[in-house]
């Protein structure tokens, strides 16, 4: 007999197994067919008998200047400064702003900048993250033997009342 494709025997009773004398890489698995056979490969594999390795950086998967990393089946994105993972992909900008550098008792408010941050000092207030309090009362500020009480818009000085009958200018 001459057997149709795909058919061998006496008889043509025997479906060929395509996959006995082709095979696959270890990454993949033989399907036999009816003419032929195909590979079905593992995730991260590719080729007709899955023999290559698929690139996932090759469809540029991370933004904003990232480096892409190849892994077998994935990818990693190594971010570029002044972004973060958003998923995968370095798409988020950083905002130091969300992380409360800045003193909350003495801070207006907080200014991302690029790769850095700038706290704005409610009056009163100074240092680089405004968790200083102003002391307004220096030596010889108040006269006439008064006291200075430092307040967060100022001072006052708390005068001896004799001399505050007087409306003595130093002395409110």
């Amino acid at each position: 007999c001459l057997c149709p494709i795909g058919f061998s025997g006496s008889f043509c009773e025997k479906d060929v197994d395509y996959c006995v004398d082709h095979s696959c890489s270890e990454h993949g698995i033989c399907v036999g067919q009816r003419w032929n056979f195909t590979c079905r490969c593992a995730l991260g594999y590719e080729g007709a008998l899955c023999e290559l390795e698929t690139n996932e950086c090759d469809i540029l998967p991370c933004a904003n200047g990232a480096t892409c990393e190849d892994l077998v089946g994935d990818y990693r994105c190594h971010c570029s400064t002044g972004f973060e993972h958003h998923g995968s992909d370095c798409s988020s900008s950083v905002n130091p702003c969300v992380s409360n550098l800045c003193d909350p008792d003495g801070t207006l408010r907080c200014e991302g900048l690029a790769n850095t941050y700038m706290c704005v000092c409610q009056r009163g207030f100074t240092g680089t993250r405004c968790e200083t309090p102003i002391n307004h009362c220096v030596d010889g500020l108040c006269q006439y033997g008064s006291t200075c009480l430092d307040h967060w818009r100022g001072f006052k000085c708390d005068c001896l009342p004799r001399y505050c009958e007087l409306n003595i200018n130093d002395c409110e």
